[in-house]
């Protein structure tokens, strides 16, 4: 994808006034990426369909307004920056590995971003603290729904929202959570189903409300979490 189809990509959402920020911060993952592994894309036109723009279909999904988002795993910031730079909500990316949060943090600073702040955490850790403090969750091509449902559904307060971003085998993925999402009190109001423009790959974003606050005994240890999901 040229920077010029991306700019009309970005009308869909109304926010080509974003361009060059958004080319910004594809050149500077791209650049650091040389230093260590952020992003296994190196081509400047496959990132800007698989990263960048891929990123922001969530817009289409729910209102992000002065929202408070958690992006749960997101490695070297993506969905969480291309959607803070596209919105007015106040924006939490949260991952293991420190020295992606560490050059999100300095990213941020440098391009003095007030909605962003990186935490270097693990997320069932995280979520114990945290429960029930953010509007929005995010999470994309972390782990399986099931999983995700239990990692990301504590962080969220009632009647908020969780948006999985999935592959071709989301539905497959849906089936396997039924459990999972009556155990933890949520039920999926939407699923888009996306074809990107150019490469054609299959998306499939799923908004799953949560109805009532999460029983206390969730998060489990991960270990617990990856060897009997819910």
């Amino acid at each position: 994808m040229n920077k010029e189809n991306l700019r009309l990509n970005l009308e869909t959402f109304g926010v080509s006034n974003k361009l060059e920020e958004l080319e910004e911060l594809q050149k500077d993952t791209l650049v650091t990426n040389e230093k260590f592994n952020l992003t296994a894309i190196k081509d400047e036109e496959k990132f800007r369909e698989l990263m960048i723009l891929d990123s922001l279909y969530p817009l289409s999904l729910v209102d992000f307004s002065n929202k408070k988002i958690i992006d749960v795993g997101t490695g070297a910031g993506y969905p969480g920056l291309p959607l803070a730079i596209c919105s007015t909500g106040k924006f939490t990316l949260l991952d293991s590995t420190k020295k992606k949060v560490d050059h999100i943090n300095e990213y941020v600073k440098t391009k003095g971003f007030l909605n962003v702040s990186a935490i270097n955490a693990r997320a069932e850790e995280y979520a114990r603290i945290h429960r029930e403090s953010y509007d929005i969750a995010i999470a994309r091509a972390v782990a399986s729904l099931n999983v995700l449902l239990e990692l990301c559904l504590p962080l969220v307060k009632v009647d908020g929202y969780f948006i999985a971003m999935k592959g071709a085998k989301g539905f497959e993925e849906i089936e396997e959570a039924k459990n999972a999402l009556k155990e933890l009190d949520s039920e999926i109001v939407e699923i888009m189903e996306i074809n990107l423009p150019e490469s054609g790959e299959k998306r499939i974003l799923i908004l799953i409300q949560k109805k009532k606050k999460t029983k206390t005994r969730y998060p489990r240890e991960y270990k617990d979490i990856a060897n009997k999901p819910l």
